[in-house]
């Protein structure tokens, strides 16, 4: 399979071409459509769709993602390569034969068996080629190096689908957490916190972040966390990096959910599991025996309560400005 260095140029969503002389293949007319869950493809009388999210990328698709991030391939083509990935797609340029076109070769599998039911052959501008991967603009974020003015492309997380809500491995099950870290308690946000900060120094402990959301046993249990993250270590890097991205996708949605406690501010001194003791200790009003009945509860629980106190103190400080 080759690829191409196409340009991202814009072309209209509908463009029509004409036959390419000396070639069996006709230039097809190529559409876009936008609907609430996958984008449809439209070329010639054949549908096709794309995923438009984070969340509509399967578990094979994600995969494939990580080795694209892991390869020496540049971060914009990325969107090409998943284009083509998702779409099942082969692409072929040879100038004396398609000239300025591009070949592309799609193949859809059948639904009960194993080999592909039917393969179509298009011709397309190089133009129309990054049209179609331009729907991969989510995967990606760009930023400016303040130091260089260069522009750079990021992948940006923001898988909030557990991609393996149950997890099998070394004849282990272990259990995640729901989508968007729905049912996790405070204490796994608590360790979960800790060992993210770990990370930056010893990118290991994502082993233990891991075992912080799933764990064998119907229940967290911080008692088996080495153990876990012992069993969890042998896992497929491939696989712990896109748990990662599930956990901060997850956690980017918390934020905008919750953008007076996931505000940045407030003193760090460093110690980010003393951070969570003293906030244990605040929703608990200092009485030790709320403490183990907070670590067991909801995060979700936790989260509603301390946006409401500071709305509540804000809505007082506001009172009190316009006194």
């Amino acid at each position: 399979m080759s690829f191409l260095p196409f340009h991202l140029c814009q072309v209209p969503a509908h463009s029509r071409y004409t036959e390419v002389p000396n070639t069996k293949i006709r230039l097809c007319s190529l559409s876009l459509q936008y609907h609430n869950t996958m984008h449809t493809i439209q070329i010639n009388d054949d549908t096709y769709t794309l995923p438009e999210s984070w969340d509509e990328l399967t578990p094979k698709q994600l995969l494939y993602l990580v080795k694209l991030t892991k390869s020496n391939i540049p971060v914009e083509q990325v969107k090409i390569y998943m284009m083509l990935y998702c779409l099942k797609a082969h692409v072929c340029r040879h100038k004396k034969i398609f000239k300025e076109y591009v070949r592309i070769k799609i193949g859809q599998e059948s639904e009960t068996v194993r080999f592909r039911i039917r393969s179509r052959r298009y011709l397309l501008h190089p133009e129309e080629i990054s049209l179609l991967a331009d729907q991969f603009h989510f995967l990606m974020r760009e930023e400016e190096n303040r130091i260089t003015s260069q522009r750079l492309y990021l992948i940006n997380p923001e898988l909030t689908v557990n991609p393996y809500p149950t997890l099998r491995f070394r004849c282990r099950k272990f259990i995640g957490p729901e989508d968007q870290l729905f049912d996790i308690t405070f204490e796994q946000f608590m360790y979960m916190q800790t060992y993210l900060d770990a990370m930056q120094l010893d990118p290991q402990k994502i082993n233990h972040l891991l075992a912080c959301l799933w764990h064998r046993g119907k229940e967290f249990n911080i008692n088996r966390l080495d153990n876990d993250a012992a069993i969890l270590k042998r896992l497929p890097d491939d696989r712990k990096m896109i748990m990662y991205w599930y956990i901060l996708g997850s956690l980017s949605c918390m934020s905008a959910a919750y953008p007076r406690i996931f505000s940045g501010e407030g003193k760090n001194n460093g110690r980010i599991f003393d951070a969570q003791l003293r906030l244990l200790d605040s929703l608990a009003q200092s009485d030790m025996t709320k403490k183990p009945e907070i670590r067991r509860g909801l995060l979700l629980d936790a989260l509603y309560s301390m946006d409401e106190s500071i709305r509540r103190k804000e809505e007082t400080e506001e009172n009190l400005r316009n006194r």
